[in-house]
């Protein structure tokens, strides 16, 4: 089987539409944890946005450490819940 090749744009907006589609599915009663580019996915901003401007909101639910130098992860309810009363701010 041949393999497809991607340009990178086309490669980063195929992810980025794989991610929309898997948070798509969460609701405010998930306990999924999830990663900082699946959060910027829910909230529907820039990774770098999310990253240095909307999980910093002292609203912003806080992220959980699986490990001690682990990279956080926010549990999908609570920040589903957060853009739901925070949509006016998001952007």
């Amino acid at each position: 089987m041949d393999k497809i090749q991607l340009s990178d744009k086309a490669e980063k907006e195929m992810s980025e539409a794989i991610k929309v589609m898997a948070v798509s599915a969460f609701t405010e009663k998930s306990q999924n944890l999830i990663p900082l580019d699946y959060v910027a996915a829910l909230v529907g901003c820039q990774y770098q946005h999310t990253a240095n401007f909307i999980v910093k909101q002292p609203s912003f639910p806080k992220g959980v450490r699986l490990k001690e130098k682990s990279h956080p992860r926010w549990i999908a309810g609570e920040v589903i819940r957060w853009c739901r009363i925070n949509a006016k701010r998001i952007k």
